[in-house]
């Protein structure tokens, strides 16, 4: 049944439509119009009054957006504060995230109109997609261009070529592929790359197990304002290099068996005066047969603070015998020859010797053994990574902490680049034959590789070492808590007499694997318990550790002392013998391109 009223008449169901508000005398018109005429008319009058409000709108909200508090802001100021906003943006990981500063040109259309106006804003590239990289290529008109690509080289190739065409434009330029099976075509990219009179960074990323090349005429014109030049991984041509005097940072992997002449490496690193780092791995010239070559051209790097170098000892030994290396300088080197021994590491320590005292005062530089004593190591770590890795940090600079091996960096690195190459047992004893160990206060070892009795012995009479930290590998706190049990230099002396703290981390109390870590919980017990009849030892940390219970912790601190404290972060990882597997997380990463300007299409900017 109907609810409709049927006396209701169509003017009380028109006034329901349609209430009397207030509107225009010319929308009033249009609805209140008496005339039959037809439906088609009606569509065409409403959709022209439709666009006339439209723009009344439109004109109305511009209006009030110039009343704004930022309206009166100068275009000038108001372009600087988009060039600090997309500075931060610039700051946040991937071209994705960084593109968000621009939709600062969608706000309003005056603030789109400054943007669009203001060259530098868009001189930074991002590569969301060709056509906006190629878009804000045009909108940064002739400003200074910094580029930095890592992206799938086949989907921007033909706007990298574009860009690579304004050389005139280039600032900073740095490209490598995010494609480990695809590499950028340098050759094509680069090839009108004769000149880069602004030029102040290069960086060039090539492929992991892939060769990248450079153009016959890469800069050949020069770079007269090059500071920073990476080339990795590369087939290195030093000829081709833009070596110029205002180099301050120059990285070359070399991936080639090319490398350059001696008397031609020589002169181009005798120009680097303002050099501050320099990382040079297989690029070092071919040493020959010269045991000792003559210090008759010695390479000056006053400003050098940061040497990597990796290579072979022969030609890491001529580098060093024709170097000079301020003090201040820390430096890091990986030995890439198979089987080295300590002796046949001597002569590299022989030359750095040299070499990083020589532009200093030169007397009482070295005691009576030969010994680096003006580099007296203060803390010593033996960590894995990469590659079999000893690093020291001398005296009066201040070491990180326990957990972090990296920052501040240490003074002197050395390694081991192959599985073949030298032990850390063989690099610890070459360490100390040629470096002063002497001032040692803290030794840390957090390596899986074996750590013989003879290295743990180069420790054990250290009359400073208060503090040993041993991770991961409970075969080498094995043989550390063999040596606590042992004299010390002379009879009836302690071994480690200064020892204090002993820090223990990752140690697997029962790898082997018996189901039974009591056995090493008793080792560590009577080494303790040893020493406290001679030197006792004040703290004991035991933090991450493996197949270590709480009924274990309740044994080791009711069996010792009271006078050490025990410190156990209370992390029992118990594990079943096929359980020290690992897991590997992965995480996704958002996409945000709908965030980048498109100057393609026309949006309906108030």
């Amino acid at each position: 049944m109907s609810d409709i009223n049927p006396s209701t008449d169509d003017g009380t169901i028109k006034e329901a439509l349609y209430p009397p508000l207030t509107y225009s005398a010319t929308s009033r018109a249009i609805l209140g119009q008496k005339t039959q005429i037809s439906a088609q008319a009606i569509r065409e009058q409403v959709d022209r009054r439709i666009s006339q409000l439209e723009e009344e709108i439109r004109v109305l909200k511009t209006h009030r957006n110039l009343v704004a508090d930022t309206s009166p802001l100068p275009a000038e100021i108001l372009s600087n504060i988009f060039i600090i906003l997309r500075e931060l943006f610039d700051k946040s990981t991937g071209d994705y995230h960084g593109a968000s500063w621009a939709r600062v040109a969608r706000v309003c259309r005056h603030w789109r109109a400054v943007a669009l106006d203001c060259p530098a804003l868009w001189s930074n590239l991002l590569f969301v997609s060709p056509e906006n990289t190629e878009m804000m290529l045009q909108q940064s008109k002739n400003t200074p261009l910094t580029v930095k690509f890592s992206g799938n080289p086949v989907r921007y190739h033909d706007v990298l070529c574009k860009i690579m065409s304004q050389t005139g434009r280039l600032r900073n330029l740095e490209m490598k592929s995010s494609y480990s099976n695809t590499a950028i075509d340098f050759p094509k990219v680069l090839s009108n790359f004769t000149t880069a009179p602004i030029l102040e960074k290069l960086v060039l990323g090539g492929v992991p197990g892939k060769c990248g090349f450079l153009p016959d005429n890469f800069l050949q014109d020069g770079a007269p304002s090059l500071r920073r030049l990476e080339l990795t991984p590369f087939a290195v041509c030093w000829d081709r290099l833009p070596i110029s005097s205002t180099l301050t940072h120059l990285r070359l992997q070399n991936i080639a068996p090319n490398r350059p002449l001696r008397n031609a490496f020589l002169q181009s690193m005798a120009k680097l005066l303002r050099l501050e780092s320099l990382e040079l791995s297989e690029c070092l010239p071919w040493s020959g047969n010269v045991s000792q070559p003559s210090r008759s051209l010695p390479i000056s790097l006053p400003s050098l603070r940061i040497l990597e170098l990796q290579d072979s000892a022969a030609e890491l030994c001529q580098f060093f015998w024709a170097a000079q290396i301020p003090k201040e300088a820390r430096v890091d080197i990986e030995v890439g020859d198979a089987n080295l021994q300590s002796v046949s590491l001597g002569p590299i320590f022989s030359a750095l010797k040299t070499s990083w005292v020589l532009c200093q005062d030169t007397e009482s530089v070295s005691d009576v053994d030969g010994s680096l004593a003006r580099h007296e190591i203060w803390d010593l770590r033996v960590v894995d990574s990469t590659s079999r890795r000893v690093k020291c940090w001398f005296k009066d600079h201040e070491p990180p902490p326990l957990s972090n091996d990296n920052h501040p960096p240490a003074n002197f690195v050395i390694s081991s680049k192959t599985s073949r190459g030298a032990s850390v047992s063989t690099l610890l004893t070459a360490i100390a034959e040629h470096f002063d160990i002497s001032s040692l206060h803290s030794l840390k070892i957090a390596s899986m590789d074996r750590i013989t009795p003879e290295a743990i012995a180069l420790f054990q009479g250290l009359a400073q070492l208060n503090t040993v930290s041993i991770w991961y590998n409970h075969a080498t706190l094995k043989k550390f808590l063999r040596a606590l049990k042992k004299d010390g230099v002379d009879p009836g002396t302690p071994s480690f007499p200064l020892l204090r703290s002993v820090y223990l981390q990752g140690i697997d109390f029962d790898e082997e694997g018996t189901g039974d870590s009591e056995v090493a919980v008793r080792e560590l017990i009577k080494a303790l318990e040893h020493r406290e009849e001679v030197c006792s030892i004040d703290e004991l940390f035991l933090t991450l550790c493996i197949n270590f219970s709480e009924g274990d912790w309740v044994y080791l601190r009711g069996s010792l002392p009271e006078a050490i404290q025990i410190h156990w972060d209370g992390d029992e990882d118990m594990r079943e013998p096929s359980d020290h597997g690992g897991e590997c997380d992965c995480c996704g990463s958002d996409w945000y391109e709908d965030a980048m300007y498109d100057g393609m299409h026309d949006y309906d900017y108030w």
